[in-house]
This record gives C-alpha cells, sequence and structure tokens, in this order.
C-alpha cells in the first residue's frame, strides 16, 4: 500500500512534537533529511544533551527504527533493545518515544561498534569483544 506524502509529513511532525514534549529542553533536533518521493525515507536526527547522545530515527516505507549512538559511534537500536510495534501511525510514534525516554533514563543497555573488522561490546562495564554471535542473542 502506498502511502501519501501527506501520511509520511504527519508522521515527521508527531515524531518532532512528542519528543519535544517528551523531552523537553533536553533534547535538540540537529538534522532532518526527507526523500518522501522514494520510498517514503526520513531521518531525523536528535541529541539528547543529559548524555550527550545521538537519538537517530529513520523511516522507510511503513517501518521506522530509533537508534541510540554515543559520542564514540558505538550504537544499539531501541528496538534491539527493548522491542515495540514500529509500524508508522500516531500511537506507535507515542509509545516509542515513551519507551526510549525510559531506556535512557535507566541508561543500562549496551552498544556495539566495530574495530578493525571485529565486533564490541560496550556498556558501564567497559568495553568487550564479542567472539560469539550468540552472545548477542542472549544478551
Amino acid at each position: 500500500m502506498q502511502l501519501d506524502r501527506g501520511f509520511y509529513e504527519k508522521c515527521i511532525l508527531e515524531f518532532k512534537d512528542d519528543i519535544k514534549e517528551i523531552f523537553g529542553e533536553n533534547i535538540i533536533e540537529i538534522s532532518e533529511e526527507i526523500n518522501l518521493e522514494s520510498r517514503g525515507c526520513f531521518e531525523l536526527i536528535f541529541y539528547f544533551k543529559p548524555l550527550k547522545y545521538k537519538i537517530i530515527i529513520e523511516n522507510e516505507i511503513r517501518t521506522f527504527d530509533i537508534t541510540i549512538e554515543d559520542e564514540e559511534n558505538a550504537s544499539n537500536s531501541l528496538y534491539r533493545i527493548e522491542h515495540f510495534e514500529n509500524v508508522l501511525g500516531k500511537k506507535n510514534i507515542f509509545t516509542s518515544i515513551i519507551l526510549l525516554k525510559n531506556v535512557l533514563e535507566e541508561n543500562n543497555f549496551n552498544f556495539y561498534f566495530h574495530k578493525e573488522n571485529k565486533l564490541y561490546r560496550k556498556n558501564k562495564n567497559g568495553v568487550r569483544r564479542v567472539k560469539d554471535l550468540r552472545e548477542l542473542i542472549n544478551g
């Protein structure tokens, strides 16, 4: 089902309004990239000041993802931390932003990054190389 430009514009506005309402002055918009002609794609990037994290919201067609990235470009997907309904819609957008706020307040999740073709996990206990991909499934 092809969705029209107006639908995507409403969703973009919904993300921006909900983030401003829920996070207040703790978050600022850094950039946006919108290409609705190509599969309804958009990317919104915010900066969460208290933890100095980038929050990246990306959409293609009907689903969206929210990525949390630290100052060293290590990242993790909100969906990987906590599952949520990620199909575009007012309720799903609001719910995901509330979930994002809760995850950031707890700040107890892993970041991942690659260095020299090796995968690393980073959290409050330090940095550790992921040697077995089953570790990713089991936490």
